[in-house]
């Protein structure tokens, strides 16, 4: 009886292990003004990601968009080109059933899944890749800090 119990009790903790993943993947930081495009589905939890980011002064954009610039080359040569509004995106993709069944208690969510990946257009590259699953903020007995994890990881790419 004693092992049995003990046995649950490990298989319990087990089912509680983080898998939570997270890489910055620049070596010198950025500089300049801390303006982000979101980009992904929009379920009701990015806003949770978004509010975290404002308040450690990013200024977000609804959407990349791009303007096109028109630039004089020579006097008889003129060239256009994409340029995007917001230097880095943010693209976060994720699953959590938003049901009155499967959403938690105090508001947060259970993630089956989250991959949140900023992106440096300007280079092509990503700079930053979190992921992870459980539950988030506001999920008691077991919340969790995935949208403080992801808006802590944007915010250490930049000085």
């Amino acid at each position: 009886m004693r092992y049995s119990l003990i046995t649950l009790f490990i298989v319990v903790l087990s089912g509680c292990v983080s898998t939570k993943s997270m890489d910055i993947l620049v070596d010198e930081k950025f500089e300049g003004p801390k303006i982000i495009a979101m980009s992904g589905t929009r379920a009701p939890w990015i806003y949770e990601i978004e509010k975290r980011l404002r308040e450690k002064g990013f200024e977000i954009k609804r959407m990349a968009s791009r303007n096109v610039s028109v630039e004089e080359v020579s006097p008889t040569k003129t060239e256009a080109y994409s340029e995007a509004s917001a230097r880095f995106v943010l693209h976060v993709d994720g699953y959590a059933p938003n049901t009155s069944m499967a959403r938690c208690f105090g508001g947060g969510y259970r993630f089956e899944y989250i991959n949140a990946e900023l992106i440096d257009v300007r280079n092509n590259e990503t700079v930053m890749h979190y992921s992870n699953s459980g539950y988030s903020e506001n999920c008691p007995p077991l919340s969790g800090k995935i949208f403080g994890d992801i808006s802590g990881a944007v915010s250490q790419v930049w000085k």
